[in-house]
């Protein structure tokens, strides 16, 4: 609480809440895009298996919830924007008063493609998680209550 105040006595509300604009493009393009990509995933298996209106095995919607989870991770850069935001690391490299440009200018200058994708790898692990959970199971327990 004390860095919160501090923070916030040094650089007002704008200081408390950096990196938020970051923080709001991944949270918005992470989950339409892992509904999304899960369920285009879907299809290509209905195309290649050659169903039409069948339901999905379990393995298939596993298959399609992981692929769509892994190729939602292309905003990634995003959540390294935010970390770099909101470090209180002193860097005397970082922009003084970060924008998400200047954040991301400074990273690819330091870093490269690399560095602007750091720990995508976790994270792929982490939405894979989640979207089987909510995607894969979440069909699953929609179509049980609908029986009912």
């Amino acid at each position: 609480m004390e860095m919160f105040f501090n923070i916030l006595r040094e650089k007002g509300i704008r200081g408390v809440n950096r990196g938020v604009n970051a923080v709001a493009l991944r949270q918005v393009t992470g989950w339409s895009s892992r509904i999304g990509m899960s369920r285009f995933a879907e299809e290509s298996i209905r195309s290649i298996t050659g169903k039409s209106e069948e339901k999905l095995q379990f393995g298939e919607k596993l298959l399609a919830s992981t692929m769509g989870s892994t190729l939602s991770c292309w905003n990634q850069p995003f959540e390294v924007l935010r970390v770099e935001m909101q470090s209180i690391k002193n860097d005397p490299t970082r922009p003084e008063n970060p924008t998400m440009i200047s954040t991301f200018t400074h990273i690819f200058a330091a870093s490269g493609v690399k560095g602007v994708f750091r720990g995508v790898v976790p994270r792929i692990g982490v939405a894979t998680w989640a979207t089987v959970c909510v995607v894969g199971f979440g069909d699953t327990v929609k179509e049980m209550v609908a029986r009912k």
